[in-house]
């Protein structure tokens, strides 16, 4: 489990890579793969980005991404 410092460094560090959608999905996918590791399920992940993505529109069409990290990664908080 990572520490605050390295949850903060991680952040940081995807608000340059993560610039659209697809990149947003793409994060997100090796995100839930981390996570879940083999227990992952595959259409519970796409159903609950999709999500994600629909509720957060006005943060989508404003192409604030790193906000969107952000909120996900602290969804992953334990």
């Amino acid at each position: 489990m990572k520490n605050f410092k390295e949850f903060i460094q991680e952040s940081l560090l995807l608000e340059g890579e993560v610039t659209d959608e697809k990149s947003f999905r793409e994060w997100a996918h090796s995100k839930f793969e981390e996570v879940f590791k083999d227990k992952l399920d595959e259409k519970k992940m796409n159903d609950t980005i999709d999500g994600f993505l629909k509720d957060n529109k006005e943060l989508v069409d404003k192409g604030d991404w790193a906000e969107l990290v952000g909120m996900m990664n602290a969804s992953f908080a334990k």
